[in-house]
């Protein structure tokens, strides 16, 4: 029997395959600004990072009041290109269909626009599977910070304790949200984060695939 009632996905690199998207659509945005684009190993290890933060991070020269419109050209390139890209990892719909059989709730929360959360979970015909579905929307306060597990999540499953929450993301910040949160974490580690860097955060259980999640949804 499953000890949990509520499971939050992370999407990017736990749910989807998505670097390929993620590294075509920050190349054409550099070059669209006449830039030399960062490698395609550093444009994946800022993965799970809000993208005005991810922008500073690969382009530390950048002005602030240019992020918005490198956003907005990163997001125009990701509408008509990367979502093509986009494929579920091998197993992801057997897991989330063993989860809704065996009575739990789930949900997706991603640092990535709301906008191309659910458009992209529709694409891959999983939309149907999640109660919650959370991603930026200019206004949260996003992971690794605990505030919409306190202000959204919780009150929307107030019968359930901590304990029967599990969040199962693959970077470093869906470990802290996790542990900001007081929930159990579960790291996947087939996906982009840095294995020292996560390891070090002690995440509850770690999957090398993520069909390895059926023991923990079964009933």
């Amino acid at each position: 029997m499953s000890q949990y009632n509520l499971i939050i996905f992370d999407f990017d690199g736990t749910l989807a395959i998505t670097h390929k998207a993620i590294v075509f659509c920050f190349t054409k945005t550099f070059e669209t600004y006449n830039i030399a684009p960062p490698a395609a190993d550093t444009i994946i290890s800022t993965i799970g990072i809000n993208l005005p933060n991810t922008f500073k991070i690969l382009h530390p020269a950048i002005e602030e009041s240019a992020i918005p419109e490198w956003v907005e050209t990163y997001r125009s390139y990701y509408r008509t290109e990367g979502e093509k890209q986009v494929e579920l990892f091998t197993g992801t719909k057997q897991v989330l269909q063993l989860a809704r059989k065996s009575g739990l709730s789930l949900g997706v929360f991603s640092n990535k626009h709301v906008s191309f959360v659910n458009s992209l979970l529709q694409k891959l015909k999983i939309h149907s599977f999640f109660d919650l579905i959370l991603g930026d929307n200019g206004e949260m306060i996003m992971k690794p910070e605990a505030a919409v597990f306190h202000s959204i999540i919780k009150p929307l499953f107030p019968d359930l304790d901590n304990s029967q929450i599990l969040m199962v993301g693959d970077t470093a910040i869906d470990l802290l949200f996790a542990k900001n949160a007081g929930i159990d974490v579960c790291w996947a580690a087939y996906g982009y984060g840095d294995r020292p860097q996560c390891l070090a955060l002690e995440p509850t259980f770690a999957i090398d695939d993520i069909s390895e999640l059926a023991v923990f949804v079964q009933y």
